[in-house]
């Protein structure tokens, strides 16, 4: 008989009462894996606490955590690093449809195409949808990986409910957690493409719904650059800064080519040459012509 793997799955929820019971049906209807889910609760104001503990009253399946809001970030990473361990750990929003094959697809790809006892990441494409789960018009296209080190630095490109982390991976991202205030995808997405393996799969494996209240919602083009355009008036950087984080976690295992970038990076306030250098480095832009536009303007404006 064929060992069946555990998986623990991952989640942060806030005030998330309205969607949260249909994602944890979706959770445990998976096949051929055995599932274990572990809630941290960051803090809801309304009642999805309730409908966590009636949910787990009838699954012993389902561990709560209640947290104090932290905010969904570093709520995603306390919940990976305090989670019970399996063989593998995948991250869920609270407000998704997983379909049933989701997670075994993973973790057959991960055994598949991915290294033994190193660090491996998977991600897979969804489809967007409305609350009554029609398909949006306009579906985001997923990046598979980063164009290179470089591009690593500034672009999110794997979405958490879309990611499965073996054993390794997990500890990797947990090496360092982060003290400035980084999304949990991008983190990994960041960490396992530097130092491990990153597996992407396309075909879609989950409804992600697209509403007002969701911290991942996607496909809506203007809105994603009228959000973009808005953080231009708010004082501070522009987009996420690990170079920080990174020294201090993973300095040791950085090359010397990224060292120096990093220091690149953080002087380019002060000197004009490496300001210059990032404005004309044809490896650090983003994946797309307009998105590599933004990112120049703000290194011009000192906004990075």
């Amino acid at each position: 008989m064929d060992y069946i793997k555990t998986i623990t799955v991952i989640m942060s929820a806030y005030n998330g009462s309205k969607y949260i019971e249909a994602q944890l049906d979706s959770i445990f209807q998976q096949v051929g894996v055995k599932v274990l889910c572990y809630v941290r609760d960051d803090g809801s104001t309304d009642d999805t606490l309730q409908v966590l503990k009636k949910y787990a009253s009838t699954s012993g399946e389902l561990i709560i955590c209640e947290g104090e809001n932290v905010g969904w970030e570093r709520s995603f990473l306390l919940a990976l690093k305090d989670a019970p361990q399996a063989d593998y750990y995948a991250f869920a929003d609270q407000d998704d449809i997983w379909f049933e094959d989701k997670l075994i697809s993973g973790i057959k790809m991960l055994e598949k195409e991915g290294s033994k006892n190193k660090p491996c990441m998977y991600h897979c494409n969804k489809i967007s949808v409305t609350e009554d789960l029609k398909p949006l018009a306009h579906q985001v296209r997923r990046t598979p990986r980063p164009l290179n080190r470089q591009n690593a630095l500034i672009q999110e490109y794997a979405q958490g409910c879309g990611i499965i982390l073996n054993e390794q991976a997990r500890k990797l991202v947990l090496h360092h957690v982060p003290h400035a205030k980084l999304a949990h995808d991008f983190w990994c997405g960041l960490v396992c493409y530097l130092f491990g393996e990153v597996i992407y799969d396309n075909t879609p494996r989950f409804y992600h719904i697209s509403h007002g209240n969701n911290a991942s919602g996607e496909g809506h083009t203007l809105g994603s650059w009228y959000g973009r355009l808005k953080s231009y008036r708010k004082k501070g950087a522009i987009y996420y800064s690990p170079y920080d984080d990174l020294m201090e976690g993973y300095g040791n295992i950085l090359s010397q080519e990224d060292l120096r970038f990093i220091e690149t990076v953080k002087k380019y306030h002060h000197s004009l040459t490496s300001k210059l250098v990032l404005l004309f480095s044809p490896k650090f832009i983003r994946d797309s012509i307009m998105g590599s536009l933004s990112l120049k303007i703000a290194i011009l404006f000192n906004r990075l």
